[in-house]
């Protein structure tokens, strides 16, 4: 299926649009059905990562103003496992966004295919909010399989020492859903003590290359994925 983006253009992102891209991903955040991968300070973690490279890992879609509405990034783990970051602007869904941003971070993830270990499992992976449907209809579409729900446990603790100016400590924990948890010897934390997000998510998998099977070469283009 051909994706028709009207008065749209797509191109990687540059160090320049790091101001709109936190403003894109900041709105998105509180618009849960155009979000796909997790937060804005997770994001920027993966892009610090030395087997980051911006021109080649993230994508915008910009309009002929020059509004960036659409963000996507992949990285990878030991070039196995490939995860999606996916952002489209509240206003601007249901143009085909979403669903150019998937092809072309998937285009990318087959790249590396070739640099895997031999033999091993290959997928793409995104993390979707249980409340964004769009984005799990688009990933079924696009022939992901969901994986059993989990939590993800995020809070902040306030900086105590010195320095200035502060330096907040974030951390995360997921807890499977899967069977029953027993948590003990944990303290609430009150609203003076920390800020804290429960979200419910499902990992939805796309098998690029199952186990065992010998690497070949990708040559495939957006063309090949009908984009």
């Amino acid at each position: 299926m051909a994706v028709l983006l009207k008065n749209l253009t797509a191109r990687t992102p540059n160090a320049e649009d790091l101001a709109a891209l936190t403003e894109l991903i900041h709105l998105c955040e509180n618009s849960v059905g155009s979000m796909v991968g997790g937060t804005l300070d997770e994001l920027l973690v993966e892009w610090q990562r030395p087997d980051f490279h911006l021109a080649n890992d993230a994508w915008v879609i910009v309009t002929t103003r020059g509004q960036i509405v659409g963000l996507a990034s992949v990285w990878h783990e030991e070039h196995a496992q490939i995860s999606i970051f996916l952002c489209v602007h509240p206003d601007y869904r249901n143009r085909g966004i979403g669903t150019l941003l998937l092809r072309m971070a998937e285009v990318r993830a087959r790249q590396h295919i070739r640099l895997a270990d031999a033999g091993q499992r290959v997928v793409l992976r995104g993390l979707i909010n249980n409340a964004n449907e769009s984005a799990q209809r688009l990933f079924e579409h696009e022939g992901y399989q969901a994986g059993p729900p989990f939590l993800r446990i995020s809070f902040t603790l306030p900086d105590e020492s010195e320095l200035q100016p502060p330096i907040s400590r974030r951390f995360k924990v997921d807890v499977s859903l899967e069977h029953e948890q027993r948590l003990g010897g944990v303290t609430p934390l009150s609203d003076h003590d920390a800020l804290c997000k429960v979200n419910l998510y499902r990992a939805y998998e796309k098998e690029l290359r199952p186990t065992g099977q010998p690497c070949d070469d990708f040559t495939g283009d957006l063309q090949a994925l009908g984009a």
